[in-house]
């Protein structure tokens, strides 16, 4: 099958230049001659009044008109479309159906919409995120188009809203095929889905990290300039009160955590009273390299039991880490990661014991085969595989 337009339908703007995942596929389109839709769903109608770099009325308005872009001489178009959904808190109160609809619900027509900017479309991708509530429409006005289910992480996690997790499984079982990032998240997906093998199909596709980014020199950014730094880059929740006792344990080593969600505002404050404690309210994805690169120890603190509900596998960001050779020190994370050679604790002395370690190690080789989680490797195998 020839492709010549793809949608990928993606929670995040194509401004925002992530270093993997949809950016990195739709990229690859770019480059393969194809013409690519990206859009970005949801934007909310409340959202109009946040100041988020995602929501905001500003960067809605200039979606909903359509923002072009050049990609290796290939058209890609970033739009989005505006509708009535509600915070989840809603769903205390309102049905899951009644949630869906009024995601769906717009004062625009889903239709015209559609007609306008994703006629000609081969292959509509999408992410683990809101826009899978349109796949029935979308089948029923491109019936020759193939749906595919990329997700980047689970939705239907332990302890999940249930409308999340019936609309993933909806997906699921619509899509021509469902794009799976690792082992452990095939096995969720079996665990919750009955009949999976009969009723789903799917392969397997890891994650991809640009190798060469992390093999080079970078001026140092300020904050890294102090010296003896423990990083963690990333958008997931961090363990706080296991950062602050780490803090106060060394006040010769400096923490910072780089987050674009922002933690609640007394921890914000109490980080401000730490003179070796910093927190960055996110950095350009095309910095990450450098930060990364710049450090003493990569860091990632998550939450305490968080990686028993979230089957994340070995993510990106340690794949970063390998290629810079730098120490990595895990909290609560999978114990997988201990056969690649990463470091993970599970109690806060222990990590904070192993921090003290991993400072004196300067660098650090891994049992881990980067080469085949090249994103160059990884972007072919997906073309291919929508094809």
């Amino acid at each position: 099958m020839s492709l010549k337009k793809i949608n990928f339908i993606t929670g995040h703007n194509w401004k925002s230049n992530r270093l993997g995942g949809f950016h990195k596929f739709a990229e690859a389109a770019c480059n393969a001659g194809i013409e690519v839709v990206f859009f970005s769903f949801p934007r909310p109608y409340y959202s109009y009044f946040m100041h988020q770099e995602l929501y905001n009325y500003k960067t809605i308005k200039e979606l909903q008109k359509g923002i072009k872009y050049e990609v290796a001489g290939q058209s890609l178009t970033n739009i989005t479309f505006p509708t009535f959904k509600l915070p989840n808190s809603a769903n205390k109160i309102l049905s899951d159906g009644m949630m869906n609809a009024l995601e769906r619900f717009s004062f625009a027509s889903f239709k015209k919409f559609a007609k306008k900017w994703f006629d000609g479309t081969d292959v509509f991708v999408f992410e683990s995120s809101d826009g899978m509530i349109f796949v029935d429409q979308l089948k029923k006005m491109y019936p020759n188009a193939k749906m595919i289910y990329r997700p980047s992480d689970p939705l239907m996690y332990d302890g999940a809203l249930s409308r999340y997790v019936k609309n993933e499984t909806h997906m699921m079982k619509k899509a021509d095929l469902n794009i799976i990032v690792n082992q452990e998240g095939l096995d969720l997906y079996k665990r919750k889905i009955p009949d999976f093998d009969r009723t789903i199909k799917y392969t397997l596709l890891s994650n991809g990290v640009d190798i060469e980014s992390y093999e080079k020199k970078y001026p140092v950014p300020e904050l890294l300039q102090k010296g003896n730094t423990v990083l963690y880059v990333g958008a997931w929740e961090v363990e706080w009160d296991l950062l602050f006792k780490a803090a106060d344990a060394d006040e010769n080593f400096n923490y910072i955590v780089v987050c674009p969600n922002y933690p609640s505002a007394e921890i914000q404050e109490k980080v401000k009273t730490c003179k070796n404690f910093f927190y960055v309210p996110g950095i350009p994805p095309k910095d990450v390299p450098a930060w990364i690169t710049n450090c003493s120890v990569v860091m990632v603190p998550y939450v305490t039991d968080f990686y028993k509900n979230r089957p994340l596998g070995i993510t990106a960001k340690y794949y970063q880490a390998m290629a810079a050779k730098k120490p990595i020190v895990a909290y609560c994370d999978t114990p997988k990661l201990t056969d690649a050679g990463v470091t993970v604790t599970y109690t806060y002395d222990d990590f904070i014991a192993a921090v003290r370690k991993a400072i004196e190690q300067k660098s650090c080789g891994y049992s881990f085969d980067l080469s085949e989680r090249k994103w160059e490797n990884i972007t072919a195998k997906f073309l291919e595989l929508i094809k």
